[in-house]
């Protein structure tokens, strides 16, 4: 009976290839989704220029600073750092758009030009790091800061002198929303394989008694599942594949990360969604209450995991929420290596994450796992 193994997993292949319904929403669906929202969204441009503040002066005049830039009516969200080399590495992996460094001696010369209504020789230069990208989005952000710093300069000393800035181009990687995109919906269609594939699957043959008819073979239940499952985690590759091809080839989405390390995040993404269907499986009755259990654990990670919004643009109780998903940590992983490079050491806790997830899932389907 072991010796058909491979005979078990490519008919559980053929009977997902012959299943039209399951080809479209795990295969096709992405792929159209991935399309309207690359074509729709893909080079839009942001609203907020992202700029990192380094206070080397840390006196109240730069605070003051900090606070001008941090109004919420200026299209800019500030981050503050309080190193420049960390800020201008987060420049360059495209996470900013430009970095403002405040030198020591800026509170004393501000102090100066107040008292003397701007008749001081003494004289400062601001350092600006802004990113180069196809985008050009740090150019225009250089710009804007420039006027919104002269206004308040002038405001300040009631002067009609200008702040002097000191600009410097560094080369930054263009990252539109397509690119935060596409590993989400790889995630996205890994997802929904693994959970309404087994668990569908597994729930109708419990129906029509095929699950009893199997459990009176010699093969035994782990030789069964690990049919089903082994077909399932080459589906996903398949996904994947798919998709990122559309990405780099219909998008241009750059793979910076090395193919191997994404492989295995796939692998682990794939195998926690297929023992969270398989848990499905487990506790439902009918194919009606798997696909009602499937909706409800699978439309907050849908909207939530980080797949089309990211975490850190959600309201803090939502983001505790979105950390308790499966779906956060798979696409994080995913996005870490296509966009950023990481390797096996920068995603090790995602994929521990994902590890203790499809443990403590599988432990529990056994556990609750019927025949009949």
């Amino acid at each position: 009976m072991r010796a058909g193994f491979p005979q078990w997993v490519v008919a559980n292949l053929k009977m997902f290839f012959r299943d039209r319904t399951t080809i479209f929403w795990s295969i096709l669906f992405p792929i159209l989704l991935m399309g309207l929202l690359g074509l729709g969204f893909g080079k839009a441009q942001t609203i907020d220029f992202r700029v990192g503040v380094v206070d080397e002066d840390g006196t109240a005049w730069s605070a003051e600073l900090r606070g001008v830039l941090d109004n919420r009516s200026l299209p800019f969200t500030v981050t503050n750092h309080s190193d420049a080399a960390v800020a201008r590495s987060a420049l360059e992996r495209g996470d900013l758009d430009l970095v403002l460094v405040v030198p020591p001696g800026y509170g004393d010369f501000m102090a100066n030009q107040t008292a003397s209504r701007g008749n001081s020789t003494a004289t400062i230069a601001l350092p600006v790091y802004w990113g180069v990208s196809e985008q050009g989005s740090g150019a225009v952000a250089v710009q804007t800061l420039e006027k919104v710093l002269d206004s308040y300069f002038r405001a300040r000393t009631l002067t009609p002198e200008r702040l002097t800035f000191s600009p410097q181009a560094v080369n930054s990687k263009s990252l539109q929303y397509i690119d935060f995109l596409a590993p989400g919906i790889v995630a996205m269609s890994i997802m929904q394989n693994g959970v309404f594939g087994l668990s569908l699957f597994i729930v109708s043959a419990r129906e029509k008694k095929i699950l009893k008819r199997l459990q009176a073979t010699p093969a035994g239940a782990a030789y069964i599942l690990a049919g089903r499952i082994v077909p399932a985690v080459l589906i996903s590759f398949i996904q994947s594949a798919l998709l990122l091809s559309i990405a780099v080839f219909g998008f241009g989405v750059k793979i910076t990360g090395n193919i191997l390390v994404l492989v295995i995040a796939v692998a682990f993404g794939a195998l926690v969604f297929i023992c969270l269907g398989f848990l499905i499986s487990s506790v439902s009755k009918s194919v009606d209450s798997a696909e009602s259990l499937t909706n409800v654990l699978t439309l907050p990670m849908f909207f939530l995991g980080g797949v089309f919004i990211p975490l850190d643009r959600l309201p803090d109780a939502i983001q505790v929420v979105a950390k308790a998903m499966p779906l956060t940590y798979f696409a994080d992983a995913l996005r870490n290596i296509m966009l950023h490079g990481a390797g096996f050491a920068e995603v090790a806790l995602d994929i521990g994450v994902l590890a203790v997830f499809a443990v403590v899932v599988f432990a529990l389907a056994v556990r609750l796992f019927r025949w009949e």
